[in-house]
């Protein structure tokens, strides 16, 4: 029985329909596998290659996944049933068959730049599919094939004047509507995509080539790699492209290098004018593509931050409090990731004298931070034992207010190099 492409919907006469998934279960064991049998069809239906939606299995379900396109055997290791798969299939066709704009199945996908694009050719919606996804890393490397349909591509010929020759090239370029007077070309019918991809024979003939080079990229010890990723970053600094940051972190997980790429970054993005232009605000979202959640991209943003500081020490020294609770207040490095930071100085990214140095600097902050976490603690004590006692709103926020006041004693005034005091309201 066929289902609707689109699940959601119950139209019995909706016009996208695909075969049901029909999963068979081999071998015992730690050799058993699922073979899902009519893969092709499926995938036919959903224009999409037959590797993509088995990798998308496999990436949802944490299993290996094998692929014999010769034999047409599509396999997913271990024991799982049509009906979980047909689930599943149904968060690979919202994420990268559907439009967003529509929902019809009617997308085209092109690899460009890194990126994913996708166009309806239903409605004409264009639009990035989004590359969080694991699968999506897989379509980059492996880009969907476009086959040329050649009975839209004509071969413009100089026009004869000779007998039915003359009038057969006329009617030819009548039907065309082709302005040009140039020798032999070709051209592809539909030239209102022009501008939205490259020229469909140049992506054949390019595609597996892109894919080598991808590869030999990879191949790269990691020190290429990051000085690859370094001068990537310096370019789109340059044209003022870091935007929210997105492009960069596709890049640096093309290269395999998200987490070390933060150290990259704090050497491209700040100066000695980190304070004064406030460029830890400037970058955030940019800086948060690499560093939510991710306590290691945390620890090298902070060397990073550490190299900065060395390098226009005469500027910066004083200034490292400012520069370490920015990174708090924005979220960018949280309270953990400081505190183990400051715990143990290392020779990784600077001289350990010189990370000493940096870390006694930030003395005021880091013993702030240190209050604010036992006080967290003592709170969460406190809320366990009943006979305590509980705070309203209006305590808990006289309490903050106390802490401020309190880091405001802790951290003195610090002499900037005009002799001027600075604030901790400031910092």
């Amino acid at each position: 029985m066929a289902l609707n492409v689109n699940r959601s919907v119950t139209d019995p006469f909706y016009r996208y329909k695909m075969p049901r998934i029909q999963a068979k279960v081999e071998g015992k064991g730690n050799g058993i596998k699922t073979v899902i049998s009519n893969m092709v069809e499926i995938a036919k239906a959903l224009e999409r290659p037959p590797t993509y939606p088995t990798k998308y299995f496999g990436c949802e379900l944490g299993a290996q996944t094998q692929v014999d396109q010769k034999n047409e055997r599509y396999i997913v290791n271990g024991e799982h049933d049509a009906a979980k798969l047909q689930d599943i299939l149904d968060g690979f066709i919202k994420k990268f068959v559907l439009c967003p704009a529509c929902e019809n199945p009617e997308t085209l996908l092109t690899v460009r730049k890194q990126q994913i694009n996708s166009k309806c050719k239903a409605c004409g919606h264009m639009y990035i599919i989004d590359q969080r996804h694991r699968l999506a890393t897989f379509i980059v490397k492996n880009p969907p094939k476009i086959e040329v349909d050649f009975s839209v591509v004509k071969e413009k010929k100089p026009s004869k004047t000779n007998g039915t020759n003359g009038t057969d090239a006329q009617d030819e370029n009548n039907e065309n509507k082709q302005d040009s007077s140039s020798g032999d070309e070709v051209q592809i019918a539909d030239e209102e995509d022009e501008d939205w991809a490259p020229e469909v024979e140049s992506e054949k003939l390019t595609s597996g080539i892109n894919k080598l080079v991808i590869s030999a990229d990879l191949d790269k010890s990691i020190e290429e790699r990051l000085e690859m990723l370094y001068t990537y970053f310096q370019d789109m600094k340059k044209k003022n492209e870091i935007g929210d940051g997105k492009a960069l972190r596709n890049e640096a997980e093309r290269l395999e290098l998200k987490q070390k790429a933060t150290l990259l970054l704090a050497n491209v993005l700040f100066n000695e004018q980190i304070v004064a232009e406030k460029q830890i605000e400037k970058y955030k979202k940019c800086l948060l593509q690499f560093t939510a959640n991710d306590e290691k991209a945390q620890r090298y943003l902070l060397g990073g931050i550490e190299q900065v500081v060395t390098k226009f020490k005469d500027v910066l020294l004083v200034r490292a409090p400012h520069i370490i609770k920015g990174l708090y207040d924005t979220d960018i490095c949280d309270e953990d990731s400081i505190l183990k930071w400051a715990e143990k100085p290392t020779s990784k990214f600077v001289s350990k004298t010189e990370s000493k140095a940096i870390i006694a600097a930030c003395e005021k902050v880091i013993n702030w931070l240190k209050e604010a976490e036992e006080e967290t603690e003592d709170d969460d004590d406190d809320d366990d034992d009943d006979d305590e006692i509980k705070f309203d709103g209006a305590k808990t926020s006289q309490m903050a207010q106390q802490n401020a006041e309190r880091l405001n004693k802790q951290i003195t005034a610090v002499n900037d190099e005009n002799g001027e005091e600075i604030d901790i309201e400031n910092i």
